[in-house]
Order: structure tokens, then sequence, then C-alpha cells
């Protein structure tokens, strides 16, 4: 008996804490007094039933937490009386301010039977404005001196957290300041999140656009871009677009899957780390989930939000745990930077989550909200130093490239004096076969011609002859020295004027030899050579008929120019002496003669051919036209 006794002394105690009055005070001396709290279910606002009120405790009220309303969907209405009094000798002098934490999903309010506020919608799609907290200013001639009634109508779904937040009196100063704060909490902190975390993402997207190869970037700017639709839900006051509130909870849930999902990896690819086949598990379990959640049904929809809560927040816990491990392994400031950073916003999240799950969550303040400041130092920072990193490479690149080029311009530097001097060796050894060569064709020449002259006179020389022939050698000589500069020589006006030197020597020496020259010269140039074609031409020709008077025995000779087209030019020598056998000759080694001869045309472009028989001898150059632009280098 005294068990029982003791027990029903227990429950009166409960039953009185749970039902005791709630005193406000609203100055010194004056205080507002909530006596009584009910709440019953109805089919709609203009339906307040008469009977089935039940007293609850202090508010505030969530259904989910009682039994009998946990799975109820639909409207409620709550009644509380209070009251407001002074200590005697004094009055109240001041309105009284009434405040309401929220409504979880829509409602209406009203004191004394008038209408205070209601929400914009109250059916499908209702409005959510479950955030907001609501406040008004009661006149003291407003209310009655003894006992006043506030009438608020909720509806919602008991699986989604329905309910009523607190009310509250104060004055109007002091209402005030908890109506600015509570704003601050519940709207203007997800408001500056929601800019913070779209300004992040927007840079980080870009950076990933022109930087492939830094996938952290763009995971984080997939995980900006899920968690502004995830706490958008926390500033919507519709649930427009979406037909329904059900609707709207299962998108907000996807958003909250797709946002752990690109944070873990992009905290993965940040410390430089690659799971596929624990990512590709990751990804099926949420797969999975996502199905779950876009097929769950309002019985056991709340389970199943359970469940991806805690899925993702025990994948959140691992990863952040692998990245502490890191860290600590790595000894690297960047990621000991980031692990400080999670460690921040895993506490943040915790308290949340617990406010959200356990305590109820609507009169505690959010911290998440102030994840975002933090992570946004964390990127201006982690940037900065990466930026200086990458300076550093550049600079220390630039210097090693500098020391690079410093050595290759002295490396360049002993080639070009190389070069140069390989240069002027060649410069050197081609002056002296191009001296040799005009020696051979030019001196050589009026050598052996004068030779021959000598050998062929029957009588001695006079003097003055004598001295003729070796003015001729140093006209020669003179040709010889001055040819450097020939592509500074005037061209003869005709083919005619351009032989007549060399027609002048030679006559004579072929009429003393007695062969018979015929000479065949076109009137007029067709296309004008240049003066290294003219002064080729001559060498060519004075060492083939040198050749003619020296070995062919022949008593006629014939030499022609003459303008094949009008870019071709041909110079033929032709005589009728005993021929050589050219292929011997080719194949033994071509004497100094032939070889200068055909040396001579393939340097100007030419065409040299000789064929030769017993009988007929004969030597063909070809010029053209298009390599009439030779320089002097190239003779």
């Amino acid at each position: 008996m005294r068990i029982w006794k003791y027990l029903c002394l227990l429950l009166c105690f409960m039953w009185n804490i749970a039902c005791a009055e709630e005193i406000f005070p609203i100055n010194s001396t004056c205080q507002a007094t909530i006596h009584t709290v009910e709440k019953v279910k109805t089919k709609s606002l203009e339906n307040i039933p008469s009977s089935g009120w039940k007293r609850i405790g202090p508010l505030p009220d969530i259904w989910e937490k009682q039994p009998d309303w946990k799975n109820y969907n639909g409207g409620a209405w709550y009644r509380l009386t209070w009251g407001w009094g002074c200590r005697q000798g004094t009055h109240l002098n001041e309105p009284i301010a009434l405040s309401l934490g929220y409504i979880n999903s829509a409602g209406a309010i009203y004191l004394n039977g008038d209408l205070l506020w209601k929400d914009r919608n109250l059916i499908e799609p209702l409005s959510t404005g479950w955030n907001i907290v609501r406040h008004w200013i009661l006149p003291k001639t407003g209310l009655k001196p003894d006992e006043n009634v506030i009438m608020v109508y909720v509806v919602g779904y008991g699986n989604l957290k329905a309910g009523l937040g607190q009310i509250a009196f104060n004055n109007v100063e002091n209402n005030a300041a908890f109506v600015t704060k509570k704003r601050w909490e519940n709207r203007t902190l997800f408001q500056i999140n929601l800019i913070l975390s779209g300004t992040l993402g927007i840079i980080c997207l870009i950076i990933w656009l022109f930087r492939r190869e830094e996938p952290s970037f763009g995971w984080f700017a997939l995980s900006s871009l899920m968690w502004m639709g995830f706490i958008s839900n926390v500033l919507r006051i519709e649930t427009a677009p979406f037909p329904n509130l059900i609707v709207a909870s299962k998108v907000n849930m996807i958003f909250f899957i797709l946002y752990f999902l690109a944070f873990c990896l992009y905290l993965l690819r940040f410390i430089g780390e690659k799971k596929p086949k624990t990512e590709k598990a990751v990804l099926f379990i949420s797969f999975i989930l996502l199905l779950a959640n876009i097929f769950a049904t309002l019985k056991n929809i709340q389970p199943v939000f359970n469940i991806i809560v805690f899925f993702y927040t025990l994948l959140f816990t691992v990863t952040y745990i692998y990245l502490c491990i890191k860290a600590y392994k790595s000894k690297r400031i960047d990621f000991i930077f980031l692990a400080l950073c999670m460690s921040a916003i895993v506490f943040f999240g915790l308290f949340d989550i617990f406010s959200y799950t356990i305590w109820g969550g609507s009169e505690l303040p959010p911290l998440t909200p102030y994840t975002s400041p933090i992570v946004t130092v964390f990127i201006v920072v982690i940037l900065g130093a990466r930026l200086n990193r990458n300076i550093r490479k550049v600079e220390k690149f630039n210097e090693h490239l500098a020391q690079k080029v410093h050595q290759v311009s002295e490396d360049l530097s002993a080639s070009l004096h190389d070069k140069h001097q390989l240069e002027l060796s060649n410069a050197r050894l081609h002056e002296r076969m191009k001296l040799s060569h005009d020696l051979h064709d030019g001196l050589g020449a009026s050598i052996v011609r004068s030779m021959i002259m000598v050998d062929q006179c029957a009588h001695p020389i006079p003097n003055q002859q004598f001295l003729s022939m070796l003015k001729l050698l140093r006209d020669d000589l003179r040709q010889i020295i001055d040819s450097g500069s020939a592509e500074n020589n005037r061209v003869p006006e005709s083919p005619v004027l351009w032989v007549a030197p060399v027609r002048y020597r030679f006559n004579s020496l072929l009429d003393e030899m007695d062969i018979r020259g015929q000479w065949q010269l076109p009137a007029q140039w067709i296309f004008v050579p240049n003066a290294l074609q003219c002064l080729t031409l001559i060498r060519i020709l004075e060492e083939s008929l040198i050749n003619v008077v020296k070995h062919s025995q022949a008593d006629k000779v014939l030499i022609r120019m003459q303008f094949l087209s009008d870019t071709q030019l041909e110079l033929t020598v032709e005589d009728n002496g005993i021929g050589f056998d050219v292929q011997c000759v080719y194949q033994n080694g071509m004497s100094i003669g032939m070889r200068s001869m055909k040396m001579r045309a393939e340097r100007m472009g030419g065409e040299f051919n000789i064929q030769s028989e017993a009988g007929r001898t004969c030597m063909k150059v070809v010029f053209s036209a298009e390599n009439s632009t030779i320089n002097s280098g190239e003779i």
C-alpha cells in the first residue's frame, strides 16, 4: 500500500510540474501568466471542438514525441488561458508584446476571438514559415484584466515534426531584441550562408573549369550547389513549386545526400586520395537510399530520414578521421588547416543534428550556418597558400631557367665561335679553289696560248711581240683578281660584244694552228644573263677552246650561242678532232679543266654535257633565266 501511495504522490508531483503556470515579467512590477495550455485535434480552421481538449505541459509542443499524435496528419487547436497583473498600487503603463517561436508547418493565431495573423496557405501546398518568429504588440485596452484566451491553429504532419513553438510575453523593448536575435539566427545567418556558399561555389567552379587537373575544386563547387539547395528549405516560406510538403521534404533530403557525397569526395581529392572500391560501394548505397527516399510513404518517411542522416553522418565522420590521420602523417600545413576547419564543422554539425533529432531543435540556435564563414576563411587561406606555393615554384623555375639560359647562351656562343671559325676556313678554302679555277681557266689558258704561239713560231719573236704577250698575261691576272666583284660589272649590250675579247684572243691562235673557227652568235639578248653568268660562260668557253687547241688535233671548231626558248640559253663548242673516251675520263677522274667547267656550270644552276667520238667532240652548257639572280658566293 505504501508503494502505491508513494507512486500516486510522485505522479501528482510530476503532473503539477507539467501543468505549472508560466510567468513572464513585463517590467519590475507587472507580469503575464499562462495558466493552462490545451490542445485538441480538429478537421479544419472553421471547426473548434467543444470536447476532447487535453492539458499539456509548457510549450514548445512537438507531435512526434506523443504516442497518440506521432502519426497524426492534419489540424489541431491550441488554447492558452493567461492573464496579467501588477503589484498593489502600480499600474501597467505600457503594451504587452506577444511572440510565437514557430508554427510547423502552417497555422493561425487568435486573441480573445480576434484574428491576429494566419499563413497564406493552410491546405496543401502548405506555407512553411516554420523558422519565422511571429510577434505582436497588445495594447492594454484590448486585453481583459482577469483572463484572456489565445487560440492557435496548427496544420502539419506528425512524421515531419509538426507542432507549436514557445509563446512568450514581454515588454516592447525586450521583445524587439529577442525577435532581432531570432531573426538573425533563423534567417539572416542562413541568407549570408547562402550567399557565401554560392560565391565560393562559383569561384571554385571557375578554377576547376580552367584547371581540370584540380578535381577538388570541382567537387567543392558541386557540394556548395547542393548545400544551397539544402539550406534553401530554411528560407522557404511556401511549399510551392512542389505539390505538397512531403515531396518538398524528399527533395530537400536528396540535396542532403548529394551534398555529403560531393563534400566527402572533395575532402579525399583535396588530400590526393582515390578509393575506387570504397567510392563505388558508397555510391551504390547512396543510390539505394535515394530510391528509398523517393518511394517512402508518409508512415515510414521519418525512419528513412533517420537512416539517411545516420549513414551520412557516419560517412562524414569516417572521412574526417581519415583526413586527420593523413594530415598528422603528412605534416602538410594545408592538410592540417583543413583538418582543423573540419573539426569545427563536425562540432557544429553534431550539435545541430542532436538539436534537430533529439532535442527538437527549434528553440536552440543552429550552429551549422556559422560553418560557411569558416569554410570561406579556409578557402581564402588555402588559395593564398597554394598561390604562394605556385609563385615560389615559378620563381624557382625562373631561376633555374635563367641558369640554363645562361649556360646555353655560353654553349651557343662557343658553338657560334666554332662555326664562325669553320666558316672562315671554308671561305678561305672556297677562295683558294675559286682562285685555282680562275688561274687555270684564265691565266692558265693565256699561258698555254702563249706557249703554243712561241712553239709554233718559225722565227724568233720580237721583243715588242713578247712584251705584248706579257701584258696580256698581266691583264688576265688583273681580271682574276677583280672577278670577286664581278656581280657589279656591267653586262655587255649584246652577245657579240660579250664574246669579242675572247674571239680576238683566240682567232690569231687558231689561225696559227690552221684551225678554222666559226662563230655563230645571236644579235641580241632574248633574256639578259647576269654578270656572273657571263663570266662563267667566258671561263667555260676559254677552257673548251684551250682543250681544242691542245688535244683535239682538229682543223675546224664551231662556237655557237643560241636561245632554246625565252628562258634558256645554250653555249656549244664543237670540233672535228680525234675525240676521247668520255666514260673513261669520268670513271678515272676528270681532268682539272673538265672538272672546272662542270663545277662552274652546276654552281650557276646550269647543265654541262660533253659528247665525244672520233671526228666529233661537242661541249654544251645550258643556262636558265630563273638562275640569273644567283649571288657571287655560289660561283
